[in-house]
């Protein structure tokens, strides 16, 4: 999980630019680029939305490992693709195609934990995976931010010349493979666990793209609106903070590098300590109104200063409420659902693809009317979100 978010963060710093540089090469109008890079980069979890639910129950029916195989080796490929930005169908059809391979790795891995730990440890090891992938989310950002540079290599099929800007998408390519080959050889099947354990037979029964709503109890929803609301918050910062601090801030790729490398390791190190042992301690009924509180707060107060010194003090409070929302939220679906644990995390996964889409492109809509707007509105929700899941309103009546 660490070397795979690795891949993934290398990109980070980069890729509003990388599009930015390519829509406006091919005669993209400078007014319509914020939307297309909201577009863009929205297409990547808008896959992971249509896909998460129907990989997650594919996963119970034919193990984890077949996923997280075939997700890495999709996403290597894809990222590579995309570094070739030949055309604008091409990234498209690229980041449509790595949100389909990065859904499958990223539900199936959750569902390989949830497989080998009691309900009493689940919300325990999540904080410590998604630690694990936030850090490697600030590695990533790091390594990206040094390895832009010009490659030109000769190759037996001709010179390969790579700009500072393809580059880290190449190298993420190539550190995917790595892990795949590592992954065929050392990792083994959990679920085979999972069904000796509970010595259940597997219902024959047909998987379908599209969950049945309609199943799912009260507070597997509520969970779900939740955290549809925090992965649309984070998203809508990530997907439009690099182009709302160069027109404020005038910030580049290598003060945007700094920003997400506080964020990710932030983040990282408190779900890995003090967030796995409140929740072990507290549990997450207790946790859930902080997380929504911190990140209202951050969100809100990034646009009320333009020094590099307040707004990483404003990154770490959004840090901190994802810290703690992430695993909590993904610990009780987990704990709620009557489901497997790859069909209820997989559409956990796929929710929260809808909310990073719905706040990538949303927050790309508002941006080219006003600079403030998205984020005002989103921390009036996140704020309303904290009151709601007080345990004195019983909104969410969970399962211990």
């Amino acid at each position: 999980m660490f070397l795979v978010m690795t891949g993934l963060g290398i990109t980070l710093p980069v890729l509003p630019f990388y599009i930015e540089k390519l829509l406006l090469s091919g005669s993209i109008l400078s007014d319509k680029v914020s939307l297309d890079v909201g577009l863009i980069t929205g297409s990547f979890p808008l896959t992971q939305f249509l896909f998460s639910s129907y990989l997650g129950s594919l996963s119970d029916k034919i193990g984890r490992r077949p996923l997280i195989l075939a997700g890495i080796a999709g996403f290597s490929v894809s990222t590579f693709l995309f570094s070739l930005g030949g055309s604008v169908m091409l990234l498209y059809a690229s980041r449509l195609s790595a949100g389909i391979f990065t859904a499958g790795f990223v539900t199936a891995s959750g569902a390989y934990i949830a497989d080998l730990t009691s309900k009493e440890q689940r919300g325990k090891n999540m904080a410590v995976l998604s630690s694990i992938a936030g850090l490697g989310a600030v590695a990533g950002p790091l390594l990206g931010n040094l390895l832009k540079v010009n490659i030109k290599l000769n190759l037996f099929f001709g010179q390969l010349k790579l700009d500072k800007f393809s580059t880290p998408f190449v190298i993420s390519s190539l550190l995917a493979l790595v892990v795949l080959i590592l992954y065929a050889i050392l990792l083994p099947e959990s679920h085979k666990v999972y069904r000796k354990v509970v010595k259940r037979p597997i219902a024959k029964a047909k998987i379908q793209l599209i969950p049945n709503w309609k199943l799912l109890n009260r507070t597997f929803m509520s969970l779900l609106a939740f955290s549809f609301i925090s992965q649309l918050a984070l998203a809508m910062f990530e997907g439009t903070f690099a182009l709302h601090s160069q027109r404020l801030f005038s910030f580049g790729p290598q003060q945007l590098s700094v920003v997400f490398i506080v964020c990710g390791s932030l983040m990282g190190f408190l779900q890995l300590g003090p967030v796995a042992w409140l929740i072990d301690k507290k549990g997450e009924n207790i946790l859930l109104p902080f997380g929504f509180l911190f990140l209202g707060i951050g969100i809100f107060m990034l646009t009320t200063s333009r020094t590099m010194e307040w707004i990483l003090i404003y990154v770490a409070f959004i840090s901190t409420g994802m810290a703690i929302l992430t695993p909590t939220l993904a610990s009780l679906i987990t704990k709620d659902s009557e489901k497997g644990h790859g069909a209820s995390l997989g559409i956990f996964s796929s929710v929260n693809s809808l909310g990073q889409v719905t706040g990538v492109v949303t927050g790309g809509v508002i941006m080219i009317w006003s600079n403030h707007i998205a984020y005002w509105s989103v921390a009036v929700v996140l704020l309303g979100a904290a009151y709601l899941v007080l345990p004195k309103n019983r909104l969410l009546v969970l399962k211990s």
